[in-house]
């Protein structure tokens, strides 16, 4: 039973195949290599529906189920649309075509398979490549004028608040002016105090010229002394003007700092949402790279950096492809050889077909002739008989109108003689 089904998926004429038994196990073979095709597309077809659209494995079965069927009929329609020719060059021209699209679905169903076959290389390669894409998505982040310019934003931001937060008293200690008068008090501060010192030790001889007393070196120190004290009290007086000043001026600036705190904070949440925006778009996208585009370029990628994995890789593609090539090279290699007891007996019967055909169209032709003729005739008997009961209708009509022209004229003179008898008694009658 199961032989007679696998020769009969081979496409043997199951009848002629019972006469020839030395040929059951060609046939036999050949649908069984047409079941280890659809077999491998199946599952070829499951690993790709649960890798790229991550299907559940029921719904990957039963769609590589579904697949394996495609593909038996496939190569089913392939190896029967193969038949053997008279020359070897019209078996070339015949096979060439289907071996052609074999090799098209080999490559299809073989790729699923191989990528399966180097899963956990390629999902280390994947992160591999997530990190390099993470990594240069963050460079192309940096470089985006609103994105790279947070770390600024967020310095003006804190300097601008924490301006608006100080006091007045500590605005005003903070303004460049105060400063400036501050260091230039200290400055003469420290002038007072060094021609001070200077006009002590003078006077008290431990420096200088070293005579104790008043005398010209320390006056000149004391009024160097005194000089320095005018400065230092002019500076002191101009601090706290400008301390005063910058006190009365620190409101309006507290005012200013918070309006540019809030509108810097403003531009930095607009700037950190466009940021996190473009990261959520990018983990979204990442998220689902990894689908069959996505580890074919990881193969690839492994390729390239390891020759040992793309020997491996070639290899593996070329069993899986020459599994699905097989079905039709094993039809092209029994094409090509000696014809058989059945390959003669199915030319026999083709042969034995094409003249009962012949013979079943010529008989047809002829009924159709007859057929044709014999409404030929009948037609013209038809009209023929149409044109004689025409002549005897004419025949009658012409008869008809006779008698009735001579039953009118008749009638015509016996009124004409019965009028000229009248005239003529009246012309004759007693009277006259």
């Amino acid at each position: 039973m199961i032989r007679r089904m696998l020769a009969r998926l081979a496409g043997a004429h199951l009848e002629t195949l019972d006469r020839s038994p030395v040929d059951r196990p060609r046939f036999t073979t050949t649908g069984g290599v047409l079941l280890t095709t659809a077999a491998v597309a199946a599952v070829s077809a499951c690993f790709a529906m649960v890798m790229a659209v991550h299907a559940p494995l029921w719904a990957g079965v039963v769609g590589g189920i579904a697949w394996g069927v495609v593909i038996l009929n496939l190569d089913r329609q392939l190896i029967i649309g193969i038949s053997k020719q008279h020359s070897a060059l019209r078996n070339l021209l015949t096979a060439v075509p289907r071996l052609a699209l074999a090799v098209l679905l080999g490559a299809v169903i073989s790729t699923p398979l191989v990528l399966r076959i180097f899963q956990p290389e390629i999902d280390a390669q994947l992160t591999v490549l997530r990190a390099e894409r993470t990594a240069a998505f963050e460079q192309q982040l940096t470089q985006n004028p609103t994105i790279g310019g947070i770390p600024a934003l967020e310095q003006r931001q804190a300097q601008a608040q924490a301006t608006a937060d100080r006091s007045a008293q500590a605005v005003a200690e903070a303004d460049p002016a105060v400063q400036a008068a501050e260091k230039k008090a200290a400055t003469a501060l420290a002038t007072y105090t060094d021609a001070r010192q200077r006009a002590q030790c003078e006077i008290d001889g431990t420096c200088g010229t070293g005579t104790p007393g008043i005398a010209e070196a320390a006056r000149e120190a004391v009024r160097s002394r005194d000089i320095a004290y005018a400065d230092y009290q002019a500076a002191q007086r101009e601090l706290e003007t400008t301390r005063a000043n910058a006190v009365a001026n620190a409101g309006t600036t507290s005012a200013s700092a918070r309006a540019e705190a809030q509108r810097l904070t403003d531009e930095l949440a607009a700037a950190r949402a466009t940021k996190e925006n473009a990261q959520r778009e990018f983990a979204a996208r990442t998220a689902s790279d990894d689908g069959l585009l996505a580890r074919l370029e990881a193969l690839g990628a492994l390729a390239g950096d390891r020759s040992d994995l793309a020997s491996a890789q070639l290899l593996l593609f070329l069993l899986f492809l020459s599994i699905e090539v097989l079905p039709v090279l094993v039809k092209l290699l029994q094409v090509t050889g000696p014809p058989t007891a059945y390959d003669l007996m199915v030319e026999d019967f083709s042969e034995s077909a094409r003249r009962e055909w012949a013979k079943e169209i010529s008989r047809a032709e002829f009924v159709k002739d007859d057929i044709q003729q014999r409404q030929a005739d009948l037609e013209h008997d038809a009209l023929h008989r149409q044109y004689e009961a025409g002549l005897v209708a004419n025949q009658l009509l012409v008869a008809e109108q006779a008698e009735l022209a001579r039953r009118t004229i008749m009638r015509w003179s016996h009124a004409a003689d019965a009028r000229a008898a009248a005239e003529v008694n009246g012309w004759f009658g007693p009277g006259r």
